[in-house]
């Protein structure tokens, strides 16, 4: 009789990439509606909302704020710019770069998709306790958005309506081990001090 080989099994309900991936599908579908009345996809949602925030900015901090590749990018500015939302003009900084602004059309197609949007997100947040979402909101940008300080005041700032005041107040990542541990040898050591004074 031959051998049989241990199989490992994958647990698609604990692993993070997977829950990420069904996590981000829910929230397309949740948008997708608004969007689509508008024919945009979330990805240009994303850069629209980007220049509404801050005009002229160039291509690679539109990359950097979409978190969009920049073959990507450059391919969906070349058609927003063709359907007259945006478009580039030479940067005053740089005359080898291009900066990108909202045109009229743009502002009226973001601002058009915007509550439906601003509705999704709220429904996906809806669907966590409400003393969690701030937390969820840092975890997602910890790992989208390193490089980027994220305040979850406003993004959370329903929760108060909720009974879930506590989480509208600006979250701080808590502390790690060595934190704590760096925490308790000073307590310790002051401790020590105090004894010595005593005497």
């Amino acid at each position: 009789m031959a051998d049989q080989q241990d199989t490992q099994t994958f647990d698609l309900s604990k692993s993070t990439s997977h829950l990420l991936h069904r996590a981000q599908q829910a929230a397309v579908n949740l948008s997708t509606d608004a969007l689509a009345a508008q024919g945009l996809t979330l990805r240009q949602f994303a850069v629209l909302a980007a220049l509404a925030a801050e005009e002229g900015q160039s291509q690679s901090s539109l990359v950097d704020r979409t978190g969009i590749d920049r073959s990507t990018l450059a391919e969906m500015v070349r058609r927003m710019e063709a359907a007259g939302y945006i478009e580039r003009t030479t940067s005053p900084e740089d005359a080898r770069a291009k900066a990108v602004s909202l045109l009229a059309k743009g502002r009226a197609v973001y601002e058009a998709a915007l509550p439906g949007v601003e509705a999704a997100d709220k429904e996906l947040l809806a669907m966590i306790r409400a003393n969690r979402r701030a937390g969820f909101i840092l975890s997602l940008a910890a790992i989208g958005a390193p490089e980027e300080e994220v305040e979850v005041e406003e993004a959370v700032a329903e929760d108060a309506a909720d009974g879930g005041a506590e989480t509208s107040k600006k979250s701080k990542p808590k502390k790690s081990k060595k934190d704590k541990a760096a925490k308790a040898d000073k307590s310790k050591s002051d401790k020590k001090k105090k004894k010595k004074k005593k005497k």
